[in-house]
């Protein structure tokens, strides 16, 4: 089981805010294929834009999300040994249709962490004084993570810390990105 803080807010969010138009929506942000055209759009901008260094960006990109996904699945969820809570009957967990409580740890989120990865890498791809730019990427990792809670496969903090080290692994991977451009010579 987990903290009060946990507990808390996960049955906040997973029952008392919970609603059976919001049930469709949240399965479908928590589901990985429902944002394919979304990246496809993303990839055909960065061509439009980037040019050939679109290839670098991408490959940076995938290292970020990669990263952050190893190291919540391959290191945190073995080390911790942390039950989902939709495995928590004492929690009477609310699962939605369409989601399955998976055997893995729950800490830390690899949903937020992959997608917060994605976003903040975005956010100083396109600059992060671009307010809407960084208001849209940052709000859709938080959506994606907030659905996590909701469809009650993780508690807040493993969403919380899954998308810290999500925006970590973005970040080091976009300075990696501009100083191999640099190196490169690539303007």
């Amino acid at each position: 089981m987990s903290n009060a803080f946990d507990i808390y807010f996960y049955q906040l969010i997973n029952q008392t805010l919970s609603a059976e138009w919001l049930d469709v929506i949240m399965v479908r942000f928590s589901d990985k294929l429902f944002w394919t055209p979304l990246y496809a759009l993303c990839i055909y901008f960065m061509v439009k834009e980037f040019g050939k260094k679109t290839w670098l960006i991408l490959l940076f990109l995938l290292i970020a999300v990669a990263a952050s996904d190893r190291f919540t699945s391959g290191f945190m969820k073995p080390y911790f040994g942390r039950v989902r809570p939709c495995h928590e009957l004492a929690l009477t967990p609310r699962i939605p249709e369409g989601v399955s409580c998976s055997e893995t740890g729950s800490m830390a989120s690899s949903h937020a962490a992959n997608h917060f990865a994605f976003a903040v890498f975005m956010v100083f791809l396109y600059g992060i004084k671009k307010r809407s730019s960084a208001i849209f990427w940052l709000s859709w990792a938080s959506v994606i993570a907030y659905s996590r809670v909701y469809n009650g496969v993780h508690y807040p903090s493993d969403v919380l810390i899954g998308g810290f080290i999500g925006a970590l692994f973005g970040f080091l991977c976009f300075k990696f990105y501009k100083f191999s451009l640099l190196k490169l010579k690539w303007n």
